[in-house]
């Protein structure tokens, strides 16, 4: 419905709402709010008259003109559209803001805001858009059926009915042509009239709690009450009695009724609304004048219920009365000014908060792949909406008159400063900080903030203030977003990464580069509750080196230690001061105001504004509580002795505070108000209201907190807007803590500890009621999960036993699975590695305590039992992390079944088991091992070098190509053949960009899709040493053994070497000359050159002046002539985040060292290699005898050792530093130990605050292993009948494993890896064959253990054997290689036959019917050869035109030429044929552009193979089918057909097939679960059932791609998969079932 609206450029839209479509009353007419009384009250009196007189019904003896202007209101009413109207558009049709009028009871959304009724009159139309500022917003209108005086029975909507239709109106409105309004993307002002001022209450109350209107409550930012009844009023309750006893058929209303004053509806929205209105600007208007109702007039609406008296709320009085409070009658009229006037203050600065907030071009999808790397969702809108809402109008805008603020803000120049604005305690520093925030953002500047918490933990973390500060500029620049977006894209997760890292990867590497047309601003209020200030401070220096100017601004107390910190920061970073002394002026205002208050009269009241001036001190917080205490008072002595009593300063006031605390007459109310102060100084995080009520029952069953809170714990807590519990202030908390002799002193230790034990009882007792599938239902129940480690790091538990004993209750019973299913719920399995930190904390700890007592109360028992807990609590992290977090209830079952047998979650809930759970065995080692993976970089080359990136860890072999391997899934992904030797390489800073240094050329590339950018030619004589990006990634720089530096800019047209005016030659002192350099290493910007020459201290150059930095001379060395020769240096490498240089000296000990420091530090150690993460925080070393150490970097401490007797060719860490990456030999080891995954879980390992030092030096002692690694399986065969396996490994070694026995024996040991295992059908033989194209034929008549198994054939084949295969009856033995097929003969030991191998990359099985034919599966077709002679007797070709064709693309990870044979052919890559034979699997691949390869499933009949009964080659077409597209989108891997229910003999043996036997289709999907699904095909066409079941997940350390294609399944459904040299043999697995 369109209404035509005069001097409007676009057509007024209707959005139609629920209400619209309710039966209304021929006879409604129109009234206005509570000024409408007076019609009906007129008709009432008419009718009593009549009554009275005559006792006759009068309902014909109307009055002309009352019955004829009721006619023209209910005309008018229906011409008033219901529903929401557009006024006005903008003339773009982009609007700014959305301004929402809703009209009051009896209104319309026309008539109630027009003077007399006259749309002239019509001010949010007419005249709204005129108004300067306001051109821009979009008008609209809501109407509603709230009309009292309309006839019909009763009606039953209230005011959430009304408030409902407007939050659909606004969700799912249409604007012109159909298109959506989308309200939500803009913010929203609301201008209510009356009882429209509680329709919009109640919907923001409905909205919070509704996801669908999620968009409109965050876009709702002010809201104008004019004359609304917040608390009621009496006339509501007159007007029904009026309406129930008319005689024109009207009817009481609910919603007048939820009018009365003080109603229960009226209370439970304003009960709900004060939680939630801090987030909104509010503006009360009241009436001042009578309204006439009926023949009297009165006052409608009291000021006191048209105001909440909010903090924060502007209220002003109106010349009006209740009927024209919202009309007017000119653009003159001081009511409209007022009003215009809030809308106007209110406006602007919507439009500036979303300007810029959001680009246009960003999808929602772009910001949540930031949102998941960061961690955050948000900027910290509740921290700065709690301290504006602190904020008195007119008050600190002194600041902005100092030169220095002005100067920092305004400054033109291209630099970087910092301003520390410091300030005393108390002294309304925060609040200061949310106003220069907002008046940044209403301003051009807009700015990025962070505000510490004292109250909250993880508020206070170096690492979340970057994070949230690099959230916020990706929100608000386009530019930064898309920087960081290829940042997020490789998976990069940075929660639990150290602040420098952190700093290093967002700022450093890529915000920095941005060239941005103003300042960033950022402001970091309250820097002295940072956990590290100095180390923020330490980090932030290198701003300078930011393209575009950064401004920040720190607010704080100003300590000595700050002090001291800012005095270290580089000196070419501009750092002013500005002391916060301007506040007298504020502090005075807001004295005046609350005074107002104050009874007495106004010579009391300016009395005693002028004593608490005189006293205040410019402190806020001391002023607050004085006249709380002030206005407590009832008489006027009562006020002259409080103010003779006021204290000087805050603590003489604490005092008085803690003495009121311990007043109160009943003991319980003492006991509760300390209980309620240890939960709010101790928790980790502020408490919500509802999760401190749970938190003390049942000891304290509390009716109503909040008010408990208020009555017996004084002005120590308040709780904010969002019901969080929090003190008053830090130096109350401090007060609290360090005064001795208080009832109510907190001794934290000892908090700590009555919080874990109830944290852990929460736990345990209400396990049963805890719905870990909605925790949001059990709010402490989140934060018992979450803290109670952290309560038990800091408490007193280890002085007894009881923490102890309660520890072991909790992770003996089945309390602890539901914990840990708890946190995966959400997302925070992080704190199963804090839990495991802090208990072995709390054990060494123990153990000290333990050992002044006698051994028979040490509780070993219990001790020993939780240290295999906290082993077992990281190593779950570690390997089932990633499914846990999709799959929490898989705790339960899932993951204690693959755990290891000796583990403690083993042991408790497997063994225990009555049901018949998954079985695991086939491992020779019972425990936790430390190697996460471990796999051949290729038998036919040497690997150098490994780097390890974000998303990659890459390989350099010795034929010059790099590997990229993905960190995750440890899949190879990528390569770059540079074509010849690669002498150095180098990623840039970003990892988007790579270069090659070889003999002849160095290269370029685009690391994204492995694309060459360019080749450039390389000097002669010149051999590289190193090489690097620098200037942004646009230039190649290098140093070589002629030591010489030149650079190039490779993206020119000339792309030449340039060499640079910096030969290093000798500083002439001693006239020695250097030879070539022995090592050298550029920093990771490329900007410094680390130099080592033999015989010369290490010595570092700066690349772009050419000048000798710093030499690092050795301590043992100072005293040495020039002449002499100084400690030769090794290996060294750069610290990519502190700017040290980490170095070995050639007899083996390790030297930290910064080019801008003298002395140097060093470890006494044996080392051969070195290397440091991208983090900063940890180094490696290696010696040569394969040990391993890990370092903390900081402290020098050794964290972690790891003996392997292989040795090491080189090294590298993870950039989260949770993984060793290390080549030995031709194999990549990646290690994963609980060291290493402890300190990158917590958020404490690299802060110079902590106590590393002393928890390093505990975990050394724990960390030490040793691990033999067995060599990787590359081969693997199952056999039919028993069950008995073979493998063999990287080495040539060949072991078999007899069903049912304990171990293995090695039966062969060869010098060329196996590549082929494959057992006789009736498991008589054991072919092998070997990489040099060695077959060995072995007679296994007897599968005992310790037997002996000849070799009855050798077969030297000259080339690689693809393939082999045993006829059923064991006759003939089929070898495929790349040349040809050749058959044997196992009895004679004779060649048979052989033919040239014209399809090398096909698949040979046994022909299901008749055992004197062979199969041959190709691309094409299906081939039947005579195992006699290898006569093709048969060819079918496969019908790929049948059903739809399942596709799936692989990326193959080659250069572009030359492509192996493998990658550039159509191949059969595995060919499954069922038990019963009737059935074979096909998977297909084939090469398709941009070097991909389409994968496709097909199933064969195999039956219609009977119809080959004639010789001669003849051809037919075979019935296929593809995979149902369920299926073959989820396969991964086939591991081949299980018999359902199979049959056994009375020895063991497997029964023979029948052909009647259900069969199972067993793969491993994408997502590494083992699937399953049911075979159809007896007497029917063959088909597959598209459902499929899952029955476990693998877990992360065992998923490895040779792995995968070694998997197998045996025909009775025992599962064989290969990890770390071994077998892991599953049973059961089929009979259970996984359900979500």
């Amino acid at each position: 419905m369109f209404h035509r609206f005069r001097r409007k450029k676009v057509e007024p839209l209707v959005i139609p709402t629920i209400t619209q479509t309710l039966p209304q009353s021929p006879h409604q007419q129109h009234a206005e709010s509570f000024s409408s009384v007076q019609d009906v009250h007129r008709k009432s009196t008419t009718i009593s008259r009549n009554l009275s007189s005559y006792n006759v019904p009068t309902d014909n003896a109307r009055d002309g003109s009352v019955e004829r202007r009721r006619r023209e209101r209910s005309a008018e009413r229906h011409a008033d559209p219901l529903g929401l109207t557009v006024l006005y558009q903008p003339d773009d049709g982009s609007p700014v803001v959305n301004v929402v009028f809703v009209h009051g009871l009896g209104g319309t959304s026309q008539k109630t805001w027009c003077r007399n009724r006259d749309t002239e009159y019509f001010w949010p139309r007419e005249w709204l858009p005129l108004e300067v500022g306001l051109s821009q917003a979009r008008i609209l209108s809501f109407g509603y059926n709230a009309h009292f005086a309309s006839s019909g029975r009763e009606n039953i909507l209230n005011i959430a009915d009304f408030a409902k239709d407007l939050l659909f109106a606004m969700k799912f409105g249409l604007g012109e042509d159909s298109q959506e309004l989308n309200i939500g993307t803009v913010p929203t002002v609301f201008i209510a009239h009356s009882m429209g001022g509680l329709v919009v209450k109640k919907a923001y109350i409905l909205a919070q709690n509704d996801s669908h209107y999620e968009a409109i409550v965050k876009s709702t930012r002010a809201i104008l009450f004019l004359s609304t009844p917040h608390r009621g009023t009496n006339l509501a309750e007159l007007l029904n009695k009026i309406l129930s006893v008319s005689l024109f058929n009207h009817s009481a209303k609910q919603y007048i009724a939820e009018l009365r004053q003080n109603s229960p509806a009226l209370q439970d929205i304003n009960e709900q609304f004060r939680n939630i209105a801090p987030h909104l600007q509010i503006f009360s208007f009241f009436e001042t004048q009578q309204t006439a109702v009926g023949p009297r007039k009165m006052m409608v609406l009291e000021r006191d219920s048209s105001i909440l008296g909010y903090p924060h709320e502007i209220s002003k009085p109106l010349d009006a009365d209740h009927h024209n409070v919202c009309k007017f009658v000119s653009q003159q009229d001081p009511n409209y000014i007022s009003v215009r006037n809030a809308i106007r203050s209110v406006v602007p600065k919507m439009n500036q908060i979303e300007k810029d907030i959001k680009p246009p071009s960003l999808g929602r999808r772009d910001m949540s792949r930031i949102e998941t790397m960061l961690a955050v969702s948000s900027a910290p809108d509740d921290d700065l909406e709690f301290f504006q809402s602190l904020w008195m109008p007119g008050s600190c805008e002194w600041v902005f008159s100092r030169p220095v603020l002005r100067s920092w803000l305004e400054d033109q120049s291209n630099r970087s400063r910092i301003l520390f604005v410091s300030g005393l305690p108390g002294s309304g520093k925060s609040v200061l900080s949310s106003f220069i925030i907002g008046h940044l953002q209403q301003t051009n500047y807009g700015c990025q903030y962070y505000f510490f918490r004292f109250g909250d933990h993880a508020k206070r973390s170096v690492g979340l203030m970057l994070r949230s500060l690099a959230y916020q500029i990706a929100y608000q620049l386009p530019e930064a977003c898309t920087l960081l977006e290829k940042l997020a894209s490789d998976a990069v997760k940075l929660e639990k990464v150290e602040a420098r890292t952190i700093w290093s990867k967002l700022f450093s590497s890529r915000l920095f580069k941005l060239r941005l047309q103003k300042p960033l601003y950022w402001i970091i209020d309250a820097l002295d509750e940072c956990e590290a200030p100095d180390k923020l401070l330490n980090i932030i220096t290198s701003i300078t080196q930011s393209q575009t100017p950064i401004r920040i601004m720190f607010i704080g107390r100003k300590t000595q230690a700050l002090s001291i910190a800012f005095q270290r920061m580089d000196p070419s970073l501009e750092v002013n001061e500005l002391h916060a002394d301007g506040t007298k002026a504020d502090l005075e205002a807001y004295v005046v105001k609350e005074t107002r208050y104050m009874r007495g009269n106004p010579q009391l009241k300016a009395h005693v504004i002028r004593k608490v001036n005189d006293m205040a001190c410019a402190n806020f917080l001391w002023v607050r509580l004085v006249l709380r205490e002030i206005l407590q008072c009832h008489t006027e002595a009562e006020i002259e002795e409080a103010l003779l009593e006021l204290p000087a300063d805050l603590e003489p006031l604490y005092q008085r505070m803690a003495k009121a605390l311990a007043e109160p007459s009943r003991p319980g109310d003492r006991a509760l108000s300390k209980k309620i102060l240890t939960w709010v100084i101790c928790s980790q995080r502020a408490l919500s209201v509802d999760e401190l009520s749970e938190a003390l029952q049942p000891e304290h069953d509390v009716l109503d907190l909040r008010l408990t809170i208020t009555q017996i714990c004084g002005d120590f807590i308040v709780v904010d807007s969002r019901s969080r519990i929090e003190m008053v202030h830090q130096t109350a908390r401090e007060y609290l803590i360090k005064t001795p002799g208080l009832e109510h002193s907190i001794t934290p230790r000892n908090g700590h500890e009555d919080l874990l034990l109830k944290c852990i009882s929460y736990l345990s007792i209400s396990q049963r009621r805890i719905n870990p599938q909605r925790p949001t239902a059990q709010s402490f129940a989140r934060y018992a999960a979450a803290c109670w480690p952290y309560h038990l790091r800091l408490s007193a538990a280890s002085l007894d036993h009881t923490t102890l004993l309660v520890l072991a209750q909790f992770f003996q019973g089945p309390f602890v699975l539901f914990w840990i299913q708890l946190l995966a719920q959400q997302d925070h399995l992080r704190t199963l590695v804090f839990a495991s930190q802090n208990i072995m904390y709390y054990l060494g700890r123990k153990s000290k305590i333990d050992a002044e007592s006698s051994p028979l109360t040490h509780r070993l028992q219990e001790k020993e039992m939780l240290e295999l807990w906290a082993t077992d609590l990281v190593k779950i992290v570690g390997k089932f992390g990633a499914q846990l977090v999709k799959y929490p209830k898989s705790i339960h079952d899932l993951v204690p079944a693959l755990c290891p047998s000796t583990s403690a979650i083993y042991q408790h809930y497997i063994q225990s088991k009555t049901k018949q759970t998954i079985s695991v065995g086939g491992f020779s080692r019972h425990g936790w091992d430390d190697c996460l993976s471990k796999f051949s970089v290729g038998r036919d080359r040497q690997a150098q070098q490994i780097v390890c990136l974000d998303r990659y860890f890459v390989i350099l072999s010795s034929d010059g190509t790099l590997r990229l391997y993905d960190t995750i899934t440890g899949q190879p992904s990528k390569r770059i053949v540079h074509g010849e030797r690669v002498l150095t390489f180098k990623f840039s800073a970003t990892h988007e960009k790579c270069v090659t240094y070889g003999f002849r050329t160095t290269k370029v590339w685009q690391v994204q899709d492995d694309r060459h950018l360019c080749s450039i030619t390389n000097p002669n004589n010149a051999k590289a040493l190193d090489v690097a990006f620098a200037n942004d990634e646009s230039t190649i720089i290098t140093c070589s053994d002629d030591r010489r530096v030149r650079h190039c800019h490779w993206q020119s047209p000339a792309k030449t070497w340039e060499t640079l005016d910096m030969t290093i030659e000798s500083d002439g002192a001693d006239g020695r000359q250097f030879n070539s350099p022995r090592r050298v290493s550029f920093s990771a910007d490329g900007m410094h050159l680390a130099v080592a020459f033999r015989g010369f201290p290490l010595m570092v150059w700066d690349v772009k002046t050419a000048e000798l930095v710093g030499r690092c001379e050795r301590t043992s060395d100072k005293n040495k002539s020039r002449q002499d020769l100084h400690t030769d240096v090794g290996p060294i490498c750069w610290n990519p985040v502190t700017g040290h240089i980490l170095g070995l000296y050639n007899d083996g000990c390790v030297f930290k060292w910064h080019p801008s420091e003298i002395d140097s530090q060093e470890i006494r150690t044996v080392a051969a290699g070195i290397h440091c993460s991208s983090g900063g925080a940890l180094f490696v070393t290696n010696n040569t005898d394969g040990v391993l150490k890990v370092w903390d970097f900081h402290h020098l401490s050794l964290i972690y050792q790891l003996s392997c007797h292989e040795p090491v060719t080189d090294i590298a860490l993870s950039p989260d530093g949770r993984r060793i990456y290390d080549i030995r030999d031709t194999f990549c080891n990646i290690w994963e130990p609980n060291a290493l995954i402890r300190l990158a879980e917590t958020d404490e390992r690299s802060s110079e605050t902590s106590s590393t030092t002393a928890e390093s030096t505990q975990l050394s002692l724990s960390s030490e292993t040793s691990n033999e690694v067995q060599e990787p399986l590359t081969a693997l065969s199952v056999g039919a009948r028993t069950s008995s396996f073979c493998s063999g490994d990287e080495v040539g070694v060949l072991r078999l494993h007899v069903a049912n026995a304990e171990s293995s024996q090695q039966i062969a040991q060869g010098f060329m890896p196996v590549d082929h295992v494959v057992w006789s059908p009736d498991e008589k033989y054991l072919v092998t064959a070997d990489l040099g194209g060695r077959l060995n034929v072995r007679l296994m008549d007897r599968l005992d253990p310790g037997s002996s198994y000849p070799m009855v054939l050798e077969v030297k084949s000259g080339n690689d054997v693809l393939q082999a295969l045993v006829c059923p009856r064991s006759k003939h033995l089929l070898i495929s290689t790349v040349m040809f097929v050749e058959v044997w003969s196992l009895e004679t030991k004779v060649l048979i036959a052989v033919i040239p191998n014209t399809s090398p990359f096909s698949r040979w099985i046994n022909h299901p019917q008749d055992t004197s034919l062979l199969v041959q599966v190709s691309f094409t077709g299906i081939h039947l050869f005579r195992w006699a002679d290898l006569a093709q007797k048969w060819t079918f070709s496969l019908d790929r035109g049948s059903g739809r064709r399942v596709e799936r693309s692989e990326k193959v990870p080659s250069a572009y030429f030359p492509l192996s044979p493998g990658e550039s052919r159509d191949a059969v890559n595995q060919a499954v044929m069922s038990n019963t034979g009737s059935c074979l699997v096909i998977q297909t691949s084939s090469p398709s552009g941009q070097r991909q390869r389409v994968v496709q499933y097909w199933m064969v009949d195999l039956r219609e193979l009977a119809m080959s009964n004639t010789d001669g080659g003849s051809t037919a077409i075979i019935t296929t089918h593809t995979l149902p597209l369920a299926i073959a989108t989820r396969v991964q891997q086939i591991l081949g057909c299980v018999i359902k229910n199979p049959r056994r003999r009375s020895h063991g043996l497997i029964d023979d097939v029948n052909p009647t036997d259900e069969e199972i289709l067993a793969f491993i999907d994408h997502d590494d679960w083992v699937c399953s699904c049911v075979i159809e095909g007896y007497h029917r066409p063959v088909t597959m059932e598209t459902k499929i079941k899952r029955h476990f997940f693998l877990p992360q350390d065992w998923v490895n791609l040779d792995n995968l294609r070694l998997a197998t399944v045996s025909r009775e459904g025992q599962l064989f998969y290969p990890r770390n040299g071994e077998v892991a043999v599953i049973s059961n697995w089929l009979q259970n079932e996984w359900l979500e």
